[in-house]
This record gives structure tokens, C-alpha cells and sequence, in this order.
């Protein structure tokens, strides 16, 4: 209850501070303001990222003294998952990707769990245990069975030695969309989050998640969207449109788009937002 009423107040704040810094209360008029709630939402979508990224490099050094198992070590990971709501599973692997502590109770089914089961985890952790540095990955099919991100971070002894690794799982939807979706639509944008390989982990109207716009069969007849695209994942910042058809009507309408971006640790997603202005 304490959890659901912080993020009903914490999204109501952000629709007031949008409506203040846009300067309207309803759709948005012009790319300014596209521009300016686009920005906002950032600023708070970043937050959260390093937020939970503290949290996260904070029990990895608890972990480097404590070990990767034992009642002390589970409890750091579940007071972790309890921090952070929308977290899947918060758990300890060896240099191998073996998981060695798994929390919430109802993920410990894992424990013993082998993740290095595909070439790019492979490669993945090889480049963890090389670089010893921290990692956001893309969106993939966990062992859990679920489409989902990890933040990863080693731990390190004081010796520099690798014990291994503490990860968060969790759905981008879920961190994002109790912030995204409420502004979104007081000020009627469509808000998408786009890896830069095209694939869109999060759209604020479900329409578009799980889609890479680049590969997507159902945007081939859409060239103009496809380069848009491409653009959006070449540059950090930047404004544009496309044509494309009306949800409701079919018929065709000028989309103007304002992105940014977010990430952590070299991993980047555009904040892409739609809007329709009219003519």
C-alpha cells in the first residue's frame, strides 16, 4: 500500500511539474513543448537509473566482504528487491554466470540456475570478468523466462580479486511507465524508449513494444519512419517526422518527434516523443 501510494503522488508531482514547465495543461501546441515535457521526463527516467545503480554498486561492495552466499548475503539482495519495486529478482552468480543467491523467495527456484547458455551471455560475462566494470545490458530472454534488462555489477575484493557478479532484473515497462504514462497523456504524447538496434522496449500505449522499427515487417512500407529511426539511433538528441497512418482512421498524418536519451554505462535508449500538431 505504502509502495502503490509513493508512486501514485510521485506521478500526480510530475504531471503538475510538466503542466508548469510546458505552460499548458492539455495537448501540447508546438515542438517546445514537446521538447520541454520530453526533457522532463528525461531528467526523471535518468534519476531513476542512477538511483537504482547506487543501490546496486552499494551491495556489491557489502557483497565483496560478506561472499556470494549466506543469510547475510540474501538479505542485502532482498532488502535491495524490496527498495525497488519493480525489480524481477536481485541475485549473486560466480565469474561463470552460475547463480549462486537468488531473491525474492519466490525466485530462489534459480539458484544453481546456469546463465551463460547462448554466445552473447558468453561473451557477456567474458567482458564482465576482463573489465571488472559495471553493465546495463538490452532487453533479452532471461533464464527466468521473462523478456527483461539487468544491471550488473562485479564484485571486487579489496585485492582486486573478482568473487563474481550481483545483478537486477526487470522489466524497462516497469521502471518506466508509472512515470511516462500519466504525463503522457495529459499532455497527449506517445512516448516510445528505442535500443539502438531499433528494438523498442517501452511504448506509453503498449501498441509498439516488443517492435524493432528498424526489422519489423510491419513498418516496410514506411521508409520514411525506417529512416527516421536510423537517425534516432545515430544521434543522441535531435527533432524530426515521419507520415503515418491514424490508429483510428487509417488515413495518413504528419508525426513530429522530439528524442533524448538515457542509460547507463555505455548503454544508451532514446526517449522518443510523438506528437501530432496538426497542420
Amino acid at each position: 500500500m505504502k509502495n502503490t501510494w509513493s508512486a501514485s503522488v510521485a506521478a500526480i508531482l510530475t504531471a503538475v511539474l510538466i503542466v508548469m514547465t510546458t505552460g499548458c495543461a492539455g495537448p501540447v501546441k508546438n515542438e517546445r513543448q514537446i521538447k520541454t515535457a520530453t526533457d522532463n521526463l528525461q531528467g526523471i527516467i535518468q534519476s531513476k537509473l542512477l538511483n537504482l545503480d547506487n543501490a546496486v554498486s552499494s551491495a556489491a561492495a557489502k557483497i565483496a566482504k560478506s561472499g556470494l552466499q549466506g543469510e547475510e548475503t540474501r538479505g542485502i539482495l532482498n532488502g535491495l528487491c524490496k527498495k525497488y519495486p519493480y525489480l524481477l529478482d536481485c541475485s549473486t552468480a560466480d565469474p561463470q554466470g552460475k547463480m549462486i543467491i537468488v531473491a525474492p523467495e519466490g525466485y530462489r527456484r534459480y539458484e544453481g540456475t546456469d546463465t551463460a547458455t547462448t554466445e552473447a551471455s558468453k561473451k557477456f560475462l567474458a567482458g564482465l570478468s576482463e573489465n571488472k566494470q559495471p553493465v546495463l545490458s538490452d532487453i533479452f530472454r532471461a533464464v527466468e523466462g521473462i523478456d527483461a534488462v539487468v544491471l550488473v555489477w562485479p564484485v571486487v575484493t579489496e585485492k582486486g580479486e573478482l568473487l563474481g557478479v550481483v545483478s537486477a532484473l526487470f522489466k524497462p515497462g516497469a521502471l518506466m511507465d508509472e512515470t511516462i504514462a500519466p504525463q503522457a497523456k495529459v499532455v497527449a504524447l506517445k512516448v516510445n524508449v528505442m535500443q539502438l538496434d531499433g528494438m523498442v522496449i517501452y511504448c506509453s500505449t503498449g501498441t509498439e513494444t516488443g517492435k524493432n522499427v528498424l526489422t519489423d515487417p510491419s513498418y516496410k512500407n514506411y521508409p520514411e519512419l525506417i529512416a527516421q529511426a536510423e537517425k534516432i539511433a545515430a544521434q543522441k538528441t535531435g527533432t524530426g517526422g515521419y507520415i503515418y497512418p491514424d490508429v483510428a482512421t487509417g488515413k495518413p498524418v504528419k508525426k513530429t518527434i522530439y528524442w533524448t536519451s538515457v542509460g547507463l554505462h555505455s548503454t544508451e535508449w532514446r526517449l522518443v516523443s510523438i506528437a501530432e500538431l496538426g497542420d
